[in-house]
């Protein structure tokens, strides 16, 4: 078993996933829009501004709510995420992502999935990786 851990990636078909490899929109820039609440933007390599890609939460019916790729629209409130501090692995700092009172979390059976806590604990959490300067 790898130490190695997932990353986060927009893929192709729009939805956020965890990846191992490459695949899709794996760079993002948290655009401040007020205490702890930020507009995640995707900005691609090898460009030099930023890419009018940004997350997104999505109902489909009675399925689990998730995160998709949009065009980038600050006033959205599904745009809008709540990164908060909870935590340590490993000694680094581990963060909560939420909209709203829903949680990103990581279900075994769907995937990345946004879900209401409720009385049940937050099981997942994120650490950040700082690429340095954003583009533009």
């Amino acid at each position: 078993m790898s130490d190695q851990a997932a990353g986060l990636a927009l893929l192709d078909d729009g939805r956020l996933a965890e990846v191992d490899g490459d695949e899709g929109r794996q760079l993002f820039v948290f655009a401040p829009q007020g205490p702890d609440t930020y507009l995640i933007r995707t900005a691609e390599p090898g460009t030099d501004d930023l890419t009018d890609t940004c997350w997104e939460v999505r109902s489909s019916g009675s399925q689990p709510l998730r995160v998709v790729a949009a065009p980038c629209a600050p006033e959205e409130p599904r745009q809008q995420f709540s990164i908060v501090r909870d935590g340590q692995r490993n000694g680094a700092p581990t963060y909560a992502i939420s909209n709203h009172s829903a949680y990103l979390q990581n279900s075994a059976t769907r995937g990345l999935i946004l879900e209401e806590l409720g009385d049940a604990p937050l099981t997942t959490r994120f650490r950040f990786v700082d690429n340095g300067a954003a583009p533009g």
